[in-house]
């Protein structure tokens, strides 16, 4: 018995033995519709020079919609976008609604877009207390409580609306690529609040594109009707 302890504890403190963490999902965020702020206006004309990525960072805060915007207004190559032609840009819960996103999902989904509304508006501040600190990449620094706060409660609303997710209703298949850039996202946010840099120069950049591709998978798999 004595030995069987012992070949327990020297797993254990290998990481062979671990015994999994229960995670505790909080509740998922009451978001209305109308909570989520939409873009300056509902369509946008492309003026001459423009193309998907500078309209997307307009329109939603950042380049990695670009995915988004075209599949959304059935643009298959971004190159052939042409001056004069009028794109949707609604809000993130009205571009779901209005594709007939089955409404068991919209909390869910208005939970992550206003997760990402705020985690858009936080992140500048905690670069800016990072370039600050003069951290370096590897290195930890003191993030300021209000930052912290927040980053925490995007996090943990991207975890609520993910459990929804994972738990799809009837026969519709879970949107798993859609929940791997949003748990990535939700990581990453994590790491922030604890203030250790593992790059400055993509940290802030591979959280927020995995937003961007969270979005633009869950679109493909509200029109593939949740295959």
């Amino acid at each position: 018995m004595r030995s069987n302890v012992v070949i327990a504890l020297l797993l254990a403190v290998s990481g062979c033995g671990k015994i999994p963490t229960k995670i505790i999902v909080p509740p998922l965020p009451k978001v209305d519709i109308a909570d989520v702020p939409s873009p300056a206006t509902p369509t946008i004309i492309v003026e001459k020079g423009s193309n998907l990525r500078a309209i997307a960072t307009a329109a939603y805060h950042h380049e990695s919609f670009s995915s988004f915007l075209g599949q959304l207004n059935g643009i298959s190559k971004p190159e052939l976008l042409q001056a004069g032609a009028t794109l949707k840009t609604p809000s993130l819960p009205v571009a779901f609604r209005d594709l007939g996103l089955d409404p068991q999902y919209q909390p869910a989904l208005n939970a992550l877009a206003m997760a990402w509304i705020d985690a858009s508006a936080i992140l500048p501040n905690y670069i800016r207390a990072c370039d600050t600190s003069a951290a370096k990449d590897g290195d930890t620094f003191v993030v300021p409580d209000e930052i912290k706060t927040r980053l925490l409660k995007c996090a943990g609303a991207v975890d609520a609306a993910m459990d929804v997710l994972r738990h799809p209703h009837g026969r519709h298949v879970a949107p798993d690529s859609a929940i791997r850039q949003f748990a990535g996202a939700s990581r990453s946010l994590r790491r922030f609040s604890t203030g250790f840099v593992e790059s400055r120069d993509y940290d802030t950049y591979l959280a927020e594109q995995g937003f961007g591709i969270g979005f633009t998978d869950l679109l493909f798999w509200v029109q593939s009707q949740y295959k």
